[in-house]
């Protein structure tokens, strides 16, 4: 398996798209939409921008997002998405996957890619602490993790632990 970050375009932002409806709810890869459930209209529309607002063809890019591709053998396919965003204390990565690529290491290349990116300013990541499969994508590639109050915060190497900050030890 081959994991790799293509610049999320317009023709990209389509199969983006198109591998959230197949693997993902709304809610799992953007913000809440009003409305129906599940991927209606309203949804895919605002999924696209979304995306075009913050990344896509956006005149001042709130972040830099890529799609992120699996390779089988069999051809590259999108999984999902990733993305920086500066923050104060550096740049905050971010991804979401499909069903169907979680659970097989595709996260985790994905973000080592992702921190590549940042070319050395500090990555932070923010999650709860009952998401288990990013606390542990995050443990495995050397974040501190702190906890507070249900949410999971990390810093991957190279990054600053805030001050009197007590480490994550996970459930």
């Amino acid at each position: 398996m081959t994991v790799t970050l293509r610049t999320l375009d317009e023709p990209m932002l389509v199969a983006l798209l198109d591998a959230a409806v197949a693997g993902a709810e709304p809610a799992e890869v953007m913000p809440p939409v009003s409305g129906a459930a599940g991927w209606s209209d309203a949804a895919r529309a605002a999924f696209l921008t979304f995306h075009r607002r913050r990344s896509v063809g956006a005149v001042v890019p709130v972040e830099r997002t890529w799609a992120i591709l699996e390779d089988d053998g069999g051809g590259e396919t999108v999984v999902g998405a990733g993305r920086l965003e500066p923050v104060p204390d550096g740049l905050e990565v971010g991804i979401w996957l499909a069903r169907g690529a979680r659970g097989r290491g595709v996260g985790r290349a994905a973000v080592r890619e992702l921190v590549a990116l940042a070319g050395g300013r500090p990555v932070i990541a923010a999650t709860t602490d009952d998401n288990a499969a990013a606390v542990a994508v995050l443990r495995g590639l050397g974040a501190v993790l702190v906890e507070s109050e249900g949410a999971v915060h990390a810093v991957l190497p190279g990054g600053r632990v805030p001050e009197g900050a007590a480490p994550f030890a996970g459930r």
